[in-house]
């Protein structure tokens, strides 16, 4: 029974599912800003071209490289230390996800870029703010004694070294 499942389903068809892919790009930093916008209009009509329907995506913006990058460009091997970052979420076959990444290798454009197989869903989280009470379960118990002396209003007690030694004396014996 299982042969007959694959029969009717032919192998073309089964590699060509719809999935949803995630393609993050550093652009080359010697793009003038004002034409930023061609750019990524260009790659994003790129994408479409081979059959992309666009999910969301964030427009690139200048950052500096956590390493130097390498890139041959025009025969040449370029190094760079910032660039673009931007990404697109988008819906295709499998087939069109492997032109669109054929395409990716050859832009010239592109430092750098990732192309993944991802979710339809959000999965960015928040920026989330910590509280001071957050931060207090966040920190060392030392330290935490330590603060909560200092955030204390109450009056400290002068502490009598020769009591304390009585004290202790009295426990020891």
């Amino acid at each position: 029974m299982a042969k007959k499942v694959a029969e009717v389903i032919p192998e073309e068809q089964s590699i060509a599912r719809k999935g949803i892919y995630e393609v993050g790009f550093h652009m080359v930093p010697t793009i003038a800003e004002e034409n930023l916008g061609e750019e990524v209009t260009a790659l994003k009509d790129l994408l479409a071209g081979n059959g992309a329907n666009f999910i969301s995506d964030e427009y690139p913006r200048l950052m500096e490289l956590a390493y130097e990058m390498t890139r041959s460009i025009a025969n040449k091997k370029q190094k760079f230390t910032t660039g673009y970052f931007g990404w697109i979420k988008f819906e295709c076959t499998s087939l069109e996800a492997k032109t669109i990444k054929e395409l990716l290798d050859k832009n010239e454009k592109l430092v750098r870029y990732l192309l993944i197989k991802t979710v339809r869903e959000n999965t960015m989280s928040p920026k989330r703010t910590y509280t001071k009470q957050d931060n207090k379960k966040r920190t060392p118990s030392r330290i935490k004694e330590v603060s909560e002396v200092v955030e204390s209003s109450e009056p400290v007690e002068e502490v009598n070294e020769e009591e304390i030694d009585k004290e202790i004396d009295a426990l020891v014996v």
